[in-house]
């Protein structure tokens, strides 16, 4: 009988503390295009975190979440978003925001980068 009490007793706690175990956004989906900053034209192969773009400068990156052990009543975590953009020949830039409480975004989580210039690179010539 006692042993048939711990048992009860130990699934009850992991069923509560299962409740405390939530999914987090490490990043929303983004999504844009990657353009020539002179000529205004789609870049192709251009590294944007860890994709590249497709013929039309298009790029997708998916939503990355992980979970994490918290107690009810606390605040999601802040949300800091840094994804390098890198093309040979061209300077390189980055997507950069921040949303305070932006950990706590539900699934599906989505970011709209639009269009981004980057400049070629100038080369010296001494």
């Amino acid at each position: 009988m006692k042993f048939f009490f711990k048992l009860v007793l130990l699934i009850l706690v992991s069923f509560s503390l299962q409740s405390c175990l939530v999914s987090r956004c490490e990043r929303p989906q983004i999504t844009g295009y990657i353009y020539d900053a002179e000529t205004k034209r789609s870049i192709e192969n251009c590294k944007v975190g860890e994709t590249f773009t497709q013929s039309n400068g298009y790029f997708s990156l998916k939503e990355k979440r992980y979970r994490q052990f918290t107690f009810f009543g606390f605040e999601a975590p802040t949300l800091a978003v840094n994804e390098a953009i890198e093309k040979e020949n061209y300077q390189s830039k980055s997507i950069k925001f921040m949303q305070p409480f932006g950990g706590g975004m539900k699934k599906g989580a989505f970011h709209n980068a639009d269009t981004i210039y980057i400049k070629k690179t100038i080369l010296k010539t001494n």
